[in-house]
């Protein structure tokens, strides 16, 4: 079975994050550990002499602090196991450092599969803050941002992002294997900007090779052109949102495609109103 590494960003507002990871997890038949990062900062280890709250009382505002953290957390996921009738937790812990360290050290000693991480007030998936974007660039298993504040959807109609290449079919086996029940509708996505891209597919055979090899009834494959004035991302989401998409996924394998999606020109310009939920798709090496 597999398990997801729910990152939270604050206990005391993890309730619909954690109802969203718990509801995700039942349906991938999937266990969750719930993982709670401080950045070092907001835990001196002393103060200076222009500091006028000893460092003893400081301390032990600082456990009081954590303490409490640990206890909504704790709470939070009590309450979801109540309400869904379901456990699909596997624990629960709160640790000091970087997130996505943290969260690489537990994927390469095989503790966690998947990392799951909440999205931020106001930003979409393209536009997430540093500390999501170190863990997708650190980690090397799929990872998923949920939109803040989503009520979780089961993945029936998914898009996946691809430039076609022969690594897509084994990515698409893997991406298949996920919802061992669930049968969603996958579309393999590409973005074109050549006219003559469709026939060029056709002519190579690829998409009789990826239809073949993946067996997998209910993937279609789909090629939009991309004029000059267009952007990349908005027509990924304008096509997901108009085919009743709810997961969008890319692959950081595929370097050049990935920075195609992600070069800095994108940032804080784009998808602020999506909801859809987002999953960097990669396996461990």
């Amino acid at each position: 079975m597999k398990t997801l590494l729910a990152i939270i960003n604050e206990p005391r507002e993890s309730i619909e994050f954690l109802r969203y990871v718990a509801r995700m997890a039942i349906d991938l038949k999937a266990l969750v550990k719930v993982l709670h990062v401080q950045p070092p900062t907001n835990y001196p280890l002393g103060f200076t002499a222009s500091t006028e709250m000893p460092s003893m009382e400081a301390q032990r505002t600082i456990e009081k602090v954590a303490e409490d953290s640990r206890y909504a957390l704790e709470k939070n996921i009590k309450d979801i196991i109540i309400e869904l009738s379901n456990n699909a937790f596997a624990g629960s812990s709160s640790e000091i450092g970087s997130a996505a360290l943290i969260a690489d050290q537990l994927v390469s000693e095989n503790k966690v599969d998947m990392i799951v991480l909440e999205g931020q007030q106001d930003e979409s998936f393209w536009t997430q803050t540093s500390s999501n974007m170190d863990v997708i660039q650190k980690v090397e298993c799929p990872v998923w941002i949920v939109p803040e504040g989503g009520v979780y959807k089961p993945f029936n109609e998914i898009v996946y992002a691809t430039d076609y290449k022969k690594e897509d079919i084994e990515n698409l086996k893997k991406l298949i294997r996920l919802f061992p029940d669930m049968l969603p509708n996958i579309t393999a996505l590409h973005i074109t900007d050549s006219i003559e891209f469709d026939e060029e597919v056709k002519k190579s055979g690829f998409v009789e090779r990826l239809l073949a090899q993946t067996a997998y009834p209910q993937l279609q494959v789909k090629a939009i052109y991309q004029s000059n004035h267009d952007d990349l991302i908005e027509l990924i989401n304008d096509y997901a949102v108009k085919n009743a998409a709810n997961l969008i996924v890319v692959l950081k394998e595929n370097e050049s495609f990935f920075e195609r999606i992600f070069k800095p020109s994108h940032t804080k310009k784009i998808l602020k109103s999506t909801e859809l939920p987002v999953l960097v798709f990669q396996e461990k090496k």
